[in-house]
């Protein structure tokens, strides 16, 4: 192996492949703040694996590196700490002990234009944050699995007015050129075939982060052994891996009350959504109404843990993996 880091979900390649619609028309709509213009804020939406992530930040790289700021909504849940990793980030003065409020008046003060991209945007505790932002003349990216802003008050999501751009899985031959594009940088010569490439590529429904996690310790246990070439053994045992790597991932996706559900899922396999919903309500300590509930089994459908059949009141819910 030449690289390791090559096959990490965090790497921002030179040159991205397959998602060549998304990137004009994220570009397009970003384009205005090259000249000072205010953006059409974006909400950029997928299933996990499918580059929504890798495209904005290699977008911010090549064309807005002094003037966007990119975070985690998964280890920057509050407002507080959202406003603070920006200032952090645009290089201002952040003492650790200043109130959120405090913290705004920095960025009011700046006055500087900048494009705030959020990733995991759905784990946010306060979408208020994001008033803020677009009050203060911020362009916002807000990556997400789904469109999760359709509780939130209507001066928020006003005052944003969100273009959505889909990110749909991608096809065997799309993550097949994107782990050829990887191989290409990061192993040596004739490592692996493309035969076996292909084999990968087919594994991962959609998703590119399984197929970089199978050829990377795949690669790293050939390289363990001594092999100058990677086997068919290599990859099969990757796989189970990258799977675990996966469930663990979308795992910890899930909220307090989604996880209740999902472990009763897993007991009982198959079960109708009312009576679903009557045990989740018996084990949770504040059970969420059933709103709430509906848009929570809808998530999970989509990340791919369970299954449903049927339509309203007569939803079957599957457990998937």
């Amino acid at each position: 192996m030449i690289d390791e880091s090559i096959f990490d979900e965090a790497f921002i390649p030179e040159r991205l492949v397959s998602r060549e619609g998304q990137i004009k028309e994220i570009a397009r709509c970003l384009a205005p703040a090259k000249v000072g213009k205010s953006i059409r804020n974006l909400l950029v939406v997928g299933q996990p694996g499918v580059g929504k992530t890798i495209v904005c930040r290699w977008i911010l790289k090549e064309h807005f590196p002094k003037h966007s700021v990119f975070l985690s909504a998964w280890s920057k849940r509050t407002s507080h700490k959202v406003i603070e990793e920006i200032l952090l980030q645009l290089g201002l003065v952040v003492h650790g002990k200043e109130s959120t409020s405090e913290l705004v008046k920095k960025i009011e003060k700046s006055g500087r234009k900048i494009l705030v991209c959020i990733d995991e945007a759905d784990h946010l505790k306060d979408s208020d944050i994001l008033y803020v932002l677009a009050r203060n003349n911020c362009g916002i990216i807000l990556i997400s699995n789904e469109a999760f802003l359709s509780n939130t008050d209507s001066r928020i999501t006003d005052r944003l007015f969100l273009n959505e751009i889909e990110f749909k899985p991608y096809s065997k031959d799309e993550i097949f050129d994107i782990l050829k594009e990887r191989v290409s940088c990061g192993l040596r010569p004739n490592t692996v075939s493309d035969s076996l490439l292909s084999i990968i590529s087919g594994m991962c429904n959609g998703d590119a982060r399984i197929g970089l996690q199978t050829l990377r310790v795949a690669a790293k246990d050939a390289e363990s052994k001594g092999l100058e070439k990677i086997t068919i053994e290599e990859i099969k045992a990757a796989a189970k891996c990258a799977r675990k790597y996966r469930m663990s991932y979308l795992l910890g996706k899930l909220n307090e009350h989604q996880r209740v559900i999902y472990e009763i899922l897993k007991k009982k396999v198959r079960i109708a959504s009312g009576k679903l919903y009557e045990e989740y309500s018996k084990v949770a300590s504040e059970p969420v109404v059933d709103r709430a509930y509906r848009n929570y089994m809808k998530t999970m459908v989509e990340l791919g843990l369970i299954k449903v059949e049927g339509s309203g009141r007569w939803k079957i819910y599957e457990i998937s993996i």
